[in-house]
């Protein structure tokens, strides 16, 4: 523990508190309407929410510092750092704009009828096998050509996978079990929490990769 950056420890504790007073809430029997919009892991425009985009951002940033420091023109592997913050950026803005979630109604155009309804993923749609599979593929990639360049970092490479296996095992694998059980029963309510706290912990070691690459050159926050 004394090895994770307090930072790193604060995220992580914000991850658990986030997630399990979306329980709470609903052990209390969500006695508050506005309390229920405010943390609803499975809503949109809220604190979950707020709190998801922003690490995605802070991520995003520490990244930007990180390619605007090491970026050489001349250097082909090092246009691949410029990649980096503009992916997270993305995600922070597809947290508020509710991007893929977009795409995904327009995906069922793809199912039998058009529909979801009356199909195996009537609750999720098909997004996760045109959209999140490419992406978890893709990041892979990238990673590797990260790897090519970081050298010596191999810390670094191993929170950036371990997110990105957290994070896409979360959003595409847990999800999936949202079509296999009733909406409001006990079930529904553990699969969002897994999912989400699955999400939030993968964005976590993102921002932990970040940071490392960061304090590693101590350009920025060392001692936090």
């Amino acid at each position: 523990m004394k090895k994770i950056p307090a930072l790193i420890l604060l995220f992580l504790l914000c991850d658990l508190v986030v997630a399990l007073a979306y329980l709470l809430n609903w052990g209390l029997h969500q006695p508050f309407h506005k309390l229920n919009l405010l943390l609803d892991l499975d809503g949109e425009a809220n604190l979950p929410t707020w709190y998801s985009s922003m690490q995605l951002f802070l991520t995003a940033s520490f990244l930007t510092v990180f390619a605007c420091h090491n970026f050489d023109k001349s250097k082909k592997a090092s246009w691949m750092l410029l990649l980096w913050p503009l992916i997270f950026l993305a995600l922070s803005m597809d947290e508020v704009a509710q991007i893929h979630e977009w795409l995904g109604g327009k995906s069922d155009a793809l199912l039998p009828g058009g529909t979801r309804e009356h199909t195996i993923f009537w609750s999720t749609g098909i997004w996760m096998f045109w959209l999140g599979i490419p992406f978890f593929l893709c990041m892979l990639g990238l990673i590797r050509s990260f790897k090519k360049y970081l050298g010596g970092k191999t810390p670094v490479v191993a929170k950036l996978i371990i997110g990105l296996l957290i994070f896409t095992g979360a959003a595409i694998g847990v999800e999936i079990l949202a079509n296999f059980v009733p909406n409001a029963s006990l079930g529904h309510h553990v699969e969002i929490f897994c999912e989400e706290l699955g999400e939030m912990l993968g964005e976590t070691f993102f921002l932990w990769a970040a940071y490392d690459l960061l304090a590693a050159g101590q350009s920025v926050f060392p001692k936090l």
